[in-house]
């Protein structure tokens, strides 16, 4: 990436994008929490060391590689502390592209029609033959302005940027990564089953394996226990419901808890707010 100002943010008036590009110097691992995108999350790594996993598929980190994350991705950057970490993001309201659509057409679709951890990465060769590279500048030279002329030119940008990843989605598909199957199987079954009593007796005898074994392969591939992940999940579901319109009580049933208070605590704990104030 060309030379741009670092630790840049950018909200947009309308609250329908965010950007930020941003180097730690000396980046602390602790400070990278697993979460979620309430829209859709265009990340382009720029330097540093690590990998990015994403639903239990890890992806290797190249300068200028970049990443596709929806907002029903659990996602969490592994970064080592030996190299300095920079990193622009683009994240888009799920309204964002409304005003630009037609036809029928989503610009959104290569970022949300894969499986959970499927195809999320396109390769840094990738990046700077189809002029994505060149976009992300743009974009940053476009917010830099800081004027509203320049933030209706950074949009039509951001639509060029996801039109290319649609192009580039079709011609050469990203790299798939697929975790260890059985862990990838239970990954699928606990979204499809939110609602549901999801105890670790019950996913042990529906995949035939031990819980034991089960424990072992989840952490070593996602990063996090099975409790974890169902309580991610189930706040991600609840935050969906909550912006279409469910009361926080409703919400926190309707994703699966069985209680406000465990759903109160755990909401606050992974997000820093509380649930009346999430949307």
């Amino acid at each position: 990436m060309e030379h741009r100002t670092v630790n840049f943010h950018y909200r947009a008036e309308d609250d329908s994008f965010w950007y930020h590009h941003v180097r730690d110097e000396q980046p602390n691992p602790l400070h990278y929490k697993p979460h979620y995108e309430k829209g859709y999350e265009i990340f382009m790594f720029i330097s540093g060391s690590g990998s990015f996993t994403i639903e239990g598929s890890k992806y290797e980190l190249e300068p200028y590689s970049l990443l596709m994350i929806n907002s029903n991705e659990l996602h969490v950057v592994n970064i080592s502390e030996d190299q300095p970490y920079e990193r622009a993001v683009l994240t888009l309201d799920g309204n964002f592209m409304a005003p630009f659509m037609s036809s029928g057409v989503d610009l959104f679709r290569t970022i949300k029609y894969r499986r959970l951890g499927q195809d999320n990465q396109l390769s840094a060769k990738t990046v700077k033959e189809s002029g994505l590279l060149e976009l992300f500048n743009k974009l940053q030279r476009a917010l830099e302005q800081g004027s509203a002329e320049h933030e209706v030119v950074a949009k039509c940008i951001i639509v060029q940027i996801a039109s290319l990843i649609n192009d580039l989605a079709r011609n050469d598909p990203p790299s798939s990564k697929r975790g260890e199957p059985k862990v990838a199987a239970v990954l699928e079954y606990i979204n499809k089953h939110l609602e549901e009593s999801l105890s670790l007796d019950h996913l042990a005898e529906q995949f035939y394996i031990t819980k034991y074994y089960l424990c072992h392969i989840f952490k070593e591939t996602t990063g996090y226990t099975i409790n974890q992940y169902i309580t991610y999940k189930r706040i991600l579901k609840a935050d969906e419901l909550m912006r279409q319109g469910f009361t926080a009580t409703q919400a926190c049933f309707a994703a699966g808890f069985t209680s406000y208070s465990s759903f109160y605590k755990s909401y606050r704990k992974l997000t820093g707010r509380t649930p009346r104030n999430g949307k």
